[in-house]
């Protein structure tokens, strides 16, 4: 919780139309709640998950960025940050990224599989 009101009901709301699939409306609120307390993170990270799902990805990694200026070891951050990078075909940043999320959350689910398979990959082309 962000210990506002206001900025919680923005985020319920968010979370709320993201499980609906309402992507206007969680962006919607997830800038309100960014705009009302800049220095929460999760405001932050939800609103680039809402980028990442509408393939508005450079906005994302703005936000993820932010999210992690933040808080440097916010797990969720780093792994959207790695799914941006293996969308776009950069290998090497999406295993960095991986690899980071990895240190901080050592549990994080399908993390090892994609490392393993990104540095297959990489040792492939010569690193």
């Amino acid at each position: 919780l962000s210990g506002s009101g206001t900025v919680d009901a923005q985020m319920l709301r968010g979370l709320q139309a993201l499980s609906v699939e309402d992507n206007k409306t969680a962006l919607a609120a997830f800038t309100k709640a960014v705009e009302a307390q800049p220095d929460f993170a999760e405001a932050w990270n939800k609103r680039a998950t809402v980028y990442y799902l509408l393939g508005r990805y450079d906005a994302s990694v703005i936000d993820i960025h932010k999210t992690l200026t933040l808080e440097p070891r916010h797990f969720g951050a780093l792994s959207g940050l790695a799914l941006i990078n293996l969308a776009l075909g950069r290998e090497r940043e999406a295993l960095k990224a991986f690899e980071a999320a990895l240190r901080v959350h050592p549990n994080l689910p399908g993390a090892d599989t994609h490392i393993r398979e990104l540095r297959e990959r990489i040792k492939g082309k010569g690193i």
